[in-house]
């Protein structure tokens, strides 16, 4: 009887709807969780995290800026500049080889003609600074008179560029290479030739260098360039070791033009000594003709009056018939004697240049030949306008 109840009571209870069913199996157990996977999403949040913050730095930072705007700069000179000035070092090596008629001269030999120190920094946005200091060897005279001179170290040129006053003016203060005639502003190592043509020496032994301030205007002309400069110097280079050497005046007009491939340029310069009331004159030309970067042809001339009447100048010619080398044609003429120059150029790179050359004196029945390597290592300055790149 008890079995009997037991199983109706079983029945009843499976099929009873308010009953519920037994649970379900318990489901496996999840594989552990993968550390490597754990790492990369957090290093993408991290990253995620740090471009968010990098953007928000930079939109206050443009937010700033554009509160507290910089000065303007109104002359050209970089409104950002470095701290650190540049360095730059050149070296000049000459060999010069002289025939008379006795035969090889006795002055032939080689000299460290000058190791230059350039030193250039933008001083803030509206000013610029320069310093050379060259260690100089005075070239032996072919003749055999004296030897080679002793090293010096001479500061050639140190000053300040003011290049953003009003009114297309800039400005130079100190002791630096002044502007008259063409060729006296560039340093030997970067002239076109080897040697120095005799007549920019009328002025001063190394080509008019002093102390003093310049002020220089750019007028406008439309299509060309016209620059006025005055000044006023020391006169040291015209009374040398007169310690109250009287101030000189200095005066110089440029005009040049561009026209496609040709550019033309002419300048005429006077610069008079109030201690003796003279006055040198100056006049100049320049032409280049640039078919492509791999050939050009180069005209200079220039007419020098030194102050005790003397006269001099020189015509020159520049062919460059390939990337890498030039010709050149250059005749002299000082009080009246005549000097015929050839040189040959050749680049390896901006960095250093061989060149070969000689002149023939008719009035002196002599020959010299001329050799030169100048190597530049350090923050390479512009070239020359007469180099062609």
């Amino acid at each position: 009887m008890f079995f009997a109840l037991a199983m109706l009571a079983g029945r009843a209870h499976a099929t009873d709807p308010l009953v519920p069913p037994p649970p379900p199996p318990a489901a496996p157990a999840a594989d552990p969780v993968d550390p490597n996977s754990l790492e990369a999403r957090v290093a993408a949040l991290e990253a995620e995290l740090k471009a968010r913050d990098e953007a928000d730095f930079q939109r206050e930072a443009e937010a700033l800026a554009a509160s507290n705007p910089p000065p303007q700069n109104t002359g050209g000179a970089p409104a950002l500049f470095p701290l650190n000035p540049s360095l730059t070092a050149f070296g000049d090596v000459i060999g010069q080889l002289g025939v008379d008629d006795d035969g090889v001269m006795p002055g032939s030999t080689m000299y460290l003609r000058s190791l230059e120190l350039d030193i250039r920094a933008a001083v803030d946005p509206f000013a610029k600074a320069a310093a050379i200091i060259a260690f100089e060897q005075e070239a032996p005279p072919l003749d055999g008179s004296a030897a080679a001179g002793e090293f010096e170290v001479v500061p050639e040129e140190a000053y300040v560029d003011l290049v953003a006053l009003p009114w297309r003016l800039s400005a130079k203060v100190g002791k630096f290479k002044q502007p008259f005639g063409l060729m006296n502003r560039t340093h030997p190592h970067d002239l076109p030739w080897i040697d120095v043509p005799a007549a920019l020496e009328l002025l001063a032994e190394e080509g008019y260098n002093d102390t003093g301030a310049t002020l220089s205007w750019i007028v406008p002309a439309g299509p060309l360039g016209i620059t006025v400069t005055g000044g006023a110097l020391s006169g040291d280079p015209f009374e040398a070791g007169v310690p109250d050497a009287a101030i000189a005046g200095l005066g110089r007009v440029e005009v040049f033009g561009g026209f496609g491939s040709v550019d033309v340029g002419l300048g005429a310069s006077a610069v008079r000594h109030f201690g003796v009331e003279e006055q040198a004159l100056g006049a100049d030309f320049s032409f280049r003709y640039r078919a492509s970067t791999r050939q050009s042809v180069v005209v200079l001339a220039e007419a020098i009056r030194a102050m005790d009447g003397t006269l001099g100048g020189y015509a020159a010619l520049q062919i460059q018939p390939g990337r890498s080398v030039y010709v050149g044609l250059r005749e002299d003429l000082l009080d009246g004697d005549l000097q015929h120059n050839l040189f040959v150029s050749y680049y390896t790179s901006e960095f250093l240049r061989v060149r070969i050359g000689g002149g023939y004196a008719p009035a002196t029945q002599t020959v010299d030949a001329l050799a030169q390597l100048t190597f530049v290592w350090g923050s390479h300055p512009v070239e020359p306008w007469w180099v062609n790149k």
